[in-house]
């Protein structure tokens, strides 16, 4: 794959008040002959790509962003990467801020996320300082993730609850951090950036105050537009409102349209071949949908299967297939494609698994972003109220 150029066909206004564009020189003590990805935004959508070195150690990586956005860098060293059964979980990624700004990295290819940062940018900086007071937390929680994946694969379950619950309270204190940045500090495109990574642990009405508190070039922007569009389509997919229809051929070549399913119970699984704890809750999703199915219960599961494959249709249809068979998933199955409904979209996906439950009147009544024994219980007791003996 050829190095990473971004090029964005811009107003001429645009170009004479925006620097040249962005310059990112990574220095990764241990490179090796590792290549690093950058996941970041283009045009509006979601963009994964290689960037290969330039000398030893060193990365550098050019191009113009239209608005600030928020990056991720990882270094692509499987022998890093946490594997539980037939899914895998990469280490922590490095957040920051990027901008039409030189901006240069410190860190360790093997712990990419303490890297440290430096920029004359503001935005840059502040968001910069956001991740520094983080960096503690994000450090332990990547020790316990470890410690939790040894005694997963050693079949250990003493313990396993403690760090669940360890690892709750550290996720909580830095959303607690940033709700607190968002709503202490002036309007920034930081503060836009974390809001949009907020949206939905915040109630729909905070960030919808938040946002408005915005100024018209924040609001405007590529990710403004985004977050605002997220907005209207969490109301879709508030409890009460009718699901969402789709209509594709499944895993099994018969079309699965939603809507032929009214009448009975739905749950859509938002999930992933590449995910670690969507392959978790297969196997309890698998005993509901025994007790439950002959009863008029019905799962669909939706794979995206970009993280696993990138854009390689076919590839994407290997490990989907691949993963269903694996699991030994008997219920309904297709595989995302934006090509024929872009559902990851229009039903908000922010994470994985993401579960939405459908109740006999084709309306949604319950969301499940993650998968923890707390989510699932909540699950089943919604669904024994929906099938009363």
């Amino acid at each position: 794959m050829k190095k990473l150029i971004i090029s964005l066909f811009c107003s001429i206004p645009f170009l004479l008040n925006a620097q040249e564009g962005f310059t990112v020189n990574m220095h990764l003590n241990g490179l090796g002959e590792h290549n690093v990805r950058v996941s970041y935004s283009k045009n509006g959508r979601s963009k994964v790509d290689t960037v290969f070195q330039k000398s030893t150690d060193l990365v550098v990586w050019t191009g113009i962003t239209e608005n600030p956005q928020l990056v991720r860098v990882e270094v692509l060293d499987t022998s890093l990467y946490l594997r539980i059964g037939k899914a895998i979980m990469p280490p922590p990624a490095l957040t920051f801020v990027l901008d039409n700004a030189t901006i240069e990295i410190n860190g360790d290819a093997k712990q990419i996320f303490t890297s440290t940062i430096s920029s004359k940018n503001l935005d840059v900086l502040l968001y910069d300082g956001i991740r520094k007071k983080d960096l503690p937390d994000a450090i332990e929680t990547w020790t316990l993730q470890k410690l939790q994946n040894a005694k997963k694969n050693a079949n250990d379950t003493l313990g396993n609850y403690d760090i669940t619950q360890k690892l709750l309270v550290l996720k909580k204190k830095n959303q607690a951090m940033r709700i607190k940045f968002v709503k202490e500090n002036p309007p920034s495109f930081t503060n836009l950036l974390v809001l949009q990574s907020l949206f939905l642990i915040l109630p729909i009405s905070e960030s919808e105050d938040i946002f408005s508190q915005l100024n018209d070039t924040q609001k405007n922007s590529t990710t403004g537009k985004a977050l605002l569009l997220k907005i209207e389509s969490n109301k879709s997919t508030a409890l009460g409102k009718p699901a969402i229809p789709f209509s594709q051929i499944g895993a099994d070549g018969n079309i699965v349209d939603i809507s032929s399913l009214k009448g009975k119970v739905v749950l859509i699984d938002f999930w992933g071949s590449w995910c670690v704890p969507c392959r978790i809750s297969h196997p309890a999703l698998k005993k509901l949908y025994e007790k439950y199915n002959s009863k008029g219960f019905e799962i669909i599961g939706i794979s995206n299967e970009a993280a696993s494959a990138g854009k390689d249709k076919a590839m994407q249809d290997i490990s989907w297939r691949k993963a269903i068979k694996e699991d030994g998933l008997k219920w309904l199955q297709i595989l995302y494609d934006p090509t024929i409904k872009d559902l990851v979209k229009e039903y908000d996906i922010n994470g994985y698994p993401t579960k939405f439950l459908i109740d006999q009147n084709g309306n949604f009544v319950m969301r499940i972003l993650g998968n923890s024994d707390k989510l699932h219980a909540e699950l089943e007791a919604k669904l024994a109220s929906l099938f009363p003996e």
